[in-house]
């Protein structure tokens, strides 16, 4: 990561510097009779305030755990019942991370059990935020749908405010930032392209807006066909023959199969191989690039994301 100087905080949007409030208030009286630092953050369950650089904190985010990660923040418990993703394996292995139930399912009991000064939620808990929240200070900090570059700055520069790690989170968001701007003028130069996502047996788009739209929003991939964005989340199927039509220069492919271990499925490498997908311009220059799904699909952090630009760059040159 390269330092950077506050004057960079200029290139981020207005939300990104005021997120957390950027003022820690003096709130609640401690047993000892002083008071704990506060910041007011702001969530997708509104406007919470939060202990200053909490100790025990719980994280039910596959995306939020990367960022904290990368910060270099402990936890203390992760919902590690059902498969832990490779990329938190030394989580997974740690025995002074607790097991705290799974995303759909938190073990409510458990995190009482580990008293938290604050627990994360986010995308596939976020339903659970409320109940979490009746434990302790829950701050759902899902990311924004069709703004993934945004939402990852906000809520890093949020932690950096929480955990006292500015600095570092400031670089974090840089570094992704400039790594984007930069892979982006190569992805642009190489021609259309569709992220696609393989799923027993089908194959389903993602287009601009949309849960992949970083592809082409901020990385700049010029899209080989419109796709609804009525499907953001779960992409639109399309056909192996507008596949075909649509003739991509490039291929970004995502394994959901592989990435949630389904058994007895396909890889996303047989789905494709057909003579349909055979024709496109993509597969016959070699470029079909079968990103990283776990990472990619559940994780999607700032470091997951600074991985797959690293395949993406890798695969251009």
């Amino acid at each position: 990561m390269s330092p950077r100087s506050l004057a960079v905080c200029s290139l981020l949007p207005v939300s990104a510097l005021v997120l957390a409030g950027c003022s820690a208030d003096a709130a609640d009286d401690n047993a000892d009779g002083g008071t704990t630092e506060t910041v007011t953050v702001q969530a997708e369950n509104g406007e919470i305030e939060v202990p200053q650089t909490p100790e025990t904190v719980v994280v039910f985010d596959n995306t939020q755990l990367d960022i904290l990660d990368a910060l270099d923040i402990e936890v203390a418990g992760i919902p590690s019942a059902d498969a832990v993703p490779a990329f938190f394996s030394d989580y997974a292995d740690n025995d002074a991370v607790a097991n705290v139930g799974s995303l759909f399912d938190p073990d409510f009991e458990a995190v009482a059990e580990l008293d938290p000064d604050l627990v994360i939620s986010g995308g596939r808990s976020s339903d659970a935020t409320g109940e979490l929240a009746e434990i302790a200070p829950t701050i759902d900090m899902s990311t924004e749908t069709g703004n993934t570059l945004g939402s990852l700055a906000d809520r890093a520069l949020a932690y950096g405010e929480i955990f006292d790690r500015t600095g570092e989170a400031e670089q974090l968001v840089t570094e992704l930032e400039e790594r984007t701007a930069d892979l982006g003028e190569q992805v642009a130069e190489a021609g259309d392209g569709l992220v696609v996502i393989t799923s027993s047996g089908e194959i389903s788009a993602y287009g601009p807006g949309s849960r992949y739209g970083y592809f082409y929003d901020d990385l700049g991939l010029e899209p080989a066909v419109e796709v609804s964005s009525e499907e953001a989340s779960h992409g639109e199927v399309l056909s192996f023959e507008a596949l075909a039509e649509a003739d991509p220069d490039w291929l970004y492919v995502i394994d959901r199969d592989t990435a949630i271990g389904e058994d007895g499925a396909s890889p996303a490498e047989q789905v494709l191989d057909n003579d349909l997908v055979a024709s496109t311009t993509a597969a016959q220059e070699d470029q079909i690039l079968y990103l990283n799904s776990e990472e990619v699909y559940l994780v999607g952090g700032i470091q997951a994301h600074l991985n797959t630009l690293d395949d993406i760059d890798a695969a251009l040159s």
